[in-house]
Parts: C-alpha cells; structure tokens; sequence
C-alpha cells in the first residue's frame, strides 16, 4: 500500500534532518514493503534528495505569513513528499496526493498542520 511507503520515506527525510549520515535507515524503513511499494519509496525518496533545495524555495514563497524556518520540520517533510510526488507520478490524482501529504502531519505534527499542509500543497497543484 503506498501509504506506508509514503510514510518510510517521511520517516526518513524527518530522520535525515538530525541525522544526515544515516543511510541504512531507509532500508529498514521499507523492508516489510512488497516489492512495488519498495519501488515507489525509492523513488519519491530520490525524487525528494534530488529536488529538496527547489521544494524548500517553493515552501518558502508558498507560506504566506510563514518565515521557512518556523515551518515545523513534520510539515516541510509532507510537504516535499507531496511535491515530488505530484511532479513525478502523474498517475496519482491530486487528491490522494494532497490527501495522503495531510494525514501525514495530522498523525506527526500539530494540530494546525493539516491544515497548512492542505493549503500549501493546494496552491503548488494549482500552479
């Protein structure tokens, strides 16, 4: 289910942000993934490495009222998640994109994260 290899990848972006030397994590994080869902994390976790200095920028000028390093780490994980998703599975509807970015920083962040996330993934689709 690409859920929880959703979520193997925010655990490891958010672990990375402490730790940035931590390389195996990621394949603990997926081990009791079937084979596709192993296939999808890799690539959104690539998809997020090799684009997160592009996504922190579009974070940042897409969180009106926000300064970027006051966004809580939880939420800028969702988000780079949902971004690289949007931008490289075309075959995921918006929805469950922005959907599955928001019941991560519901279930990982505060209380007022989903609905930040929401926004902020709503005007990067939208674009």
């Amino acid at each position: 289910m690409r859920s929880l290899a959703r979520e193997a990848v925010f655990k490891f972006i958010y672990s990375k942000l402490f730790n940035p030397d931590d390389e195996g994590l990621f394949d603990v994080l997926i081990k009791d993934l079937n084979t596709e869902d192993k296939i999808f994390a890799t690539q959104l976790k690539d998809f997020v490495e090799k684009e997160q200095d592009k996504y922190y920028l579009t974070i940042s000028n897409l969180s009106i009222g926000y300064k970027f390093d006051r966004v809580y780490k939880a939420d800028r994980c969702a988000l780079l998640i949902g971004m690289a998703e949007f931008d490289n599975f075309k075959d995921t509807p918006k929805i469950v994109i922005i959907d599955e970015a928001v019941k991560l920083s519901a279930k990982y962040s505060t209380e007022n994260s989903p609905d930040f996330v929401n926004g902020v993934l709503a005007k990067y689709i939208g674009e």
